[in-house]
């Protein structure tokens, strides 16, 4: 007969590899408090590896285990956000038909609940348990929440969800749901790029998102990632695939983009950014800092990337945070944003990449038909 007495409590290995992989958030000195709850006080020479294995010995009960799970779990800061656009005017009505179609269909191992925003939109919360293998075993099990919101804009419906698995399958699920009802596809409008644009093209589309943003001024650009450009086995070089040249070459166009972007200069246009398009280096993601041009004046700090750099796909994006104009000068951290105000910023960052893209694709367009009317 199977031993199933573990499945009803910790053992000391499991509040152990707790204890010992939350380094961020269970820090020395948390570890010294919770000792010190129980009266117990260690040597100031006591490393953090001697403070998890002692308290690991130690008795837990459940409200001290959820005490410590607690502590362990971070706000989820920083969190991404996407966008997709569906090629129909959905109602309320019907968005509010199929959600309830779907919570019938996962019954009790999901929490969803939905209202409706104004008189053009619909908000959807769903809490699931998110399950990791990978994890130890105290915390394998998550409880996550996914909120998705639908917005009906002229005959189209922007979704606006959470960058994750689940938030994309929730979607997907409801708009065949929609395609069942309709007997009728749904054509899905992304952002994302041609899989045939350069590395030029690439780099340009960042570059003019984060100094097109409507009533904004480009304010100072903090960070990047880069990528080198695809190329056939036959034509890849060692030096390409070496990950402290690509380091070297991130820290390089970092500098040029902080540059050229605040002095107005063509990046794609210098010499430096040159030197590192020959050898295929374009970016795919940045962070960067933009000044309102009307009251109130504060500096939101904005991220943006493609998941899939490589292939331009899965774009995302997030409000790191704002820098409040207040008595004549700005604050020296960064304050949270409100709900209206990410909201603000997110419609911003869309339509901007929208509208870009739109552009890129048409130039591309009618560069394709002066070659073809030449020749």
């Amino acid at each position: 007969m199977p031993n199933t007495t573990q499945q009803f409590y910790a053992t000391d290995k499991d509040i152990f590899d707790v204890l010992a992989c939350a380094k961020r958030s269970l820090t020395e000195g948390v570890l010294r408090e919770i000792a010190r709850e129980r009266g117990i006080f260690f040597s100031p020479f006591d490393t953090r590896d001697d403070l998890v294995e002692a308290l690991s010995e130690l008795p837990f009960t459940l409200s001290d285990l959820q005490e410590v799970l607690g502590r362990r779990e971070s706000p989820r800061r920083g969190e991404k956000t996407t966008s997709v656009t569906l090629d129909a005017n959905i109602p309320i009505d019907e968005l509010k038909a199929v959600v309830r179609e779907y919570k019938a269909d996962v019954g009790d191992s999901e929490n969803v609940v939905s209202y409706s925003k104004g008189v053009e939109g619909l908000v959807m919360t769903v809490e699931y348990d998110d399950m990791d293998y990978s994890r130890t075993r105290l915390i394998q099990r998550q409880r996550l929440d996914s909120t998705i919101e639908f917005i009906q804009k002229g005959d189209k419906t922007v979704v606006r969800l959470p960058a994750s698995p689940k938030s994309r399958q929730i979607v997907e699920d409801l708009t065949g749901r929609i395609e069942s009802r309709r007997r009728a596809p749904i054509v899905r409008e992304a952002i994302e790029l041609d899989a045939d644009f350069m590395a030029d093209e690439r780099t340009t589309f960042f570059m003019r998102l984060i100094s097109e943003l409507q009533d904004h001024k480009l304010y100072g650009v903090t960070n990047l990632k880069i990528a080198p450009s695809p190329r056939a086995d036959d034509d890849l070089d060692e030096d390409d695939l070496d990950e402290d040249a690509t380091a070297e070459a991130r820290q390089e166009l970092l500098v040029i983009v902080k540059s050229m972007a605040l002095s107005g200069e063509n990046l794609i246009a210098s010499k430096e950014y040159m030197s590192l398009r020959d050898r295929g280096f374009y970016i795919t993601s940045v962070t960067w800092k933009t000044k309102e041009v009307k009251p109130p004046y504060d500096i939101p700090h904005l991220h943006a990337e493609f998941e899939d750099g490589e292939n331009g796909k899965s774009f995302k994006y997030s409000v790191k945070g704002v820098y409040r104009f207040q008595e004549g000068e700005y604050t020296k951290t960064a304050r949270p944003v409100d709900d209206a105000g990410r909201e603000n910023l997110y419609e911003l960052i869309e339509s901007a990449a929208r509208a870009i893209l739109q552009h890129m694709k048409a130039t591309r367009t009618h560069v394709e038909i002066d070659e073809e009317t030449t020749e």
